[in-house]
């Protein structure tokens, strides 16, 4: 994965979580699933940014919310608990 696309994809998580860029940046690269989930949590972030610019949305807003916040915890879970080798 080439250092531009990375930035893409961890940008909305690091917007939310700046303070753990370098841990996240080496899970990206190293750990699948991690990078799978910030690629979900983007799109998420996104989704969720169109809706909240439309009118009656309440419903697709709530359930991207509640994505979005299960997303957190899970990468929020596998950044605290990164162990470097």
């Amino acid at each position: 994965m080439e250092t531009n696309e990375i930035i893409e994809c961890i940008r909305p998580l690091l917007a939310r979580f700046s303070e753990d860029e370098e841990v996240v940046r080496r899970l990206v690269t190293t750990d699948g699933t991690f990078d799978a989930l910030c690629h979900q949590y983007g799109r998420v972030a996104d989704l969720l940014k169109v809706y909240q610019a439309g009118a009656d949305q309440e419903a697709e807003i709530e359930w991207l919310e509640k994505r979005r916040a299960a997303l957190e915890e899970e990468l929020l879970t596998r950044v605290e608990g990164y162990q470097p080798r």
